[in-house]
């Protein structure tokens, strides 16, 4: 299983569309003879990587092999001007938007376990002349991780300076993990023909079953999950039902990778049970020349 970094993008661009957006949206402008008034708006404080609009970005992507990884987000103090002094802003674990989001949504979450993640980050402070703060940590331990569950852990902004706001939909940073019965490590034994088809067996393979390490199968939801090859470097996409617990309709996909022209694949094996899944598929070079490919995973 992976747990996806949040990258923060401080591009000036970024920060004042997003602060025009906020700052439009208030019920607070005036229009003065055919002129925008802004004078009256409180300061909004607000995550930038948070909020419901940007959920599946907020997605914990990190290999289930890792003792620590750790996640950044940061703080915006969204006004017209930078903060006039230290401004300090309050930060708590919500595990009440928890249920909230769960009441609505059918992808259901239970709350993080403390064993499971460090955040020590109560205050934060946008320093004057700033509209932000540093990167915030966030440290989760995948290893430790249970694949199969789907786990939440809401962050709020919880207070903020005398005179200013926290905002309705970026008030929150919902960082998440899907949980996936076949989620997690993998041995990859990898093949490869230098051939229209595998018809010659292993004799006719270049490589035959070589190991070429442990990979993640990640989940992109409780029924489907990514793996990236170690061998061709292909991204194979498993997609499954499942019935109270029981999988099957196996299906596989890979999408377009550069270079080649890959041939539909084909899920030659998918044992749920053992945790075994081989994925074949044809491909064409740059060069024109065919080759075949069968794709091994074993549950670790």
């Amino acid at each position: 299983m992976k747990l996806a970094i949040i990258q923060y993008r401080s591009s000036v661009r970024g920060c004042m569309l997003l602060l025009a957006t906020i700052l439009l949206g208030s019920s607070c402008v005036k229009n003065r003879s055919g002129e925008t008034d802004f004078s009256n708006l409180k300061p909004t404080v607000l995550i930038p990587e948070g909020g419901l609009a940007t959920f599946s970005s907020e997605a914990l992507v990190f290999p289930a092999s890792d003792a620590s990884d750790t996640a950044n987000f940061h703080v915006n103090y969204a006004a017209v001007n930078v903060a006039p002094n230290d401004e300090t802003i309050g930060l708590a674990i919500d595990t009440a938007a928890i249920a909230t989001y769960n009441a609505s949504n059918a992808i259901q979450y239970e709350a993080l376990p403390d064993s499971l993640f460090s955040f020590t980050s109560t205050t934060v402070t946008v320093k004057k002349g700033d509209n932000y703060t540093g990167a915030i940590p966030f440290v989760v331990y995948p290893s430790k991780v249970d694949p199969t569950k789907n786990y939440m852990l809401p962050i709020r902004v919880s207070s903020v300076p005398p005179g200013s706001t926290i905002s309705a939909n970026y008030g929150t940073i919902y960082y998440h993990l899907i949980g996936n019965p076949i989620a997690g490590t993998y041995e990859e034994y990898w093949s490869r023909w230098n051939a229209a088809d595998s018809s010659s067996g292993a004799a006719g393979a270049l490589y035959y079953q070589t190991d070429v390490g442990a990979v993640t199968f990640a989940p992109n939801s409780p029924t489907e999950i990514a793996v990236v090859s170690q061998g061709t470097g292909e991204t194979d996409i498993i997609d499954f039902t499942s019935v109270g617990g029981v999988l099957s309709n196996f299906s596989v996909s890979i999408p377009p990778v550069t270079g080649i022209t890959v041939g539909s694949p084909t899920l030659i094996r998918a044992d749920a049970v053992n945790g075994v899944y081989e994925i074949y598929f044809p491909y064409v070079n740059s060069a024109g020349a065919s080759r075949v490919i069968v794709d091994k995973y074993v549950k670790q």
